[in-house]
């Protein structure tokens, strides 16, 4: 019978991967002389996942900076251990709204084997106001032709990317000396949230 067998080795939980000698001794055994053979003790890459968080953006803003979130290290590792990561996506400043990939790539780590799991980034519509102008004009005359301004335009977009507009007035030519409202409304467009700002009509006596 054996007795008094031990092992020792260089590695300990917080070893990194490589291969490491696993050396017996300390044995006894009646009638025997007992000669020792190493083994080793290999030590894998521990498995990190690493997820491209998701992101929002308006539409015509700039991309924002992409971040990741870990899952997978161990002894007491932080993301401080990966370098080199990067983020991909076919998003521009100029990308219509949509949901867009974010994947990320390029990172190492000693002591890791890296998969990535995609984010999304969401680029969201940018704000449009469509303020119907504020016109006048002489009791008894035809009401002028309306017209509206656009705040909030971006990437180079002008009014024609808006369709449907309807401006409206309750005067009419019959209408009263005073003051009537001018109403926008009706307007999309693509990349857009619309909202509207009445203008004035102002109807005066003939001079």
């Amino acid at each position: 019978m054996v007795t008094g067998l031990q092992f020792s080795a260089a590695a300990t939980f917080g070893s990194n991967v490589g291969t490491y000698a696993i050396t017996p001794f300390g044995a006894s055994a009646t009638n025997y002389a007992l000669a020792y053979a190493p083994g080793t003790l290999t030590i894998n890459s521990a498995a990190l996942t690493i997820t491209a968080n998701s992101a929002t953006k308006i539409y015509g803003a700039a991309l924002p900076s992409f971040t990741a979130s870990y899952a997978g290290l161990v002894n007491g590792d932080t993301s401080s251990v990966v370098t080199g990561l990067q983020f991909n996506t076919t998003a521009t400043a100029a990308a219509n709204v949509g949901s867009f990939a974010i994947t990320p790539f390029g990172a190492l780590a000693t002591n890791y084997t890296i998969g990535y799991v995609p984010g999304t980034l969401t680029i969201n519509p940018a704000a449009l106001t469509i303020a119907a102008d504020s016109k006048s004009k002489a009791f008894g005359a035809a009401n002028p032709a309306l017209t509206a301004s656009y705040t909030g335009l971006v990437n180079g977009d002008t009014a024609a990317v808006v369709s449907g507009l309807t401006l409206n007035s309750t005067a009419t030519t019959a209408s009263a000396v005073g003051s009537y409202p001018i109403t926008a409304a009706g307007a999309t467009a693509d990349n857009y949230a619309i909202a509207f700002t009445p203008g004035t009509l102002a109807v005066g006596q003939n001079s």
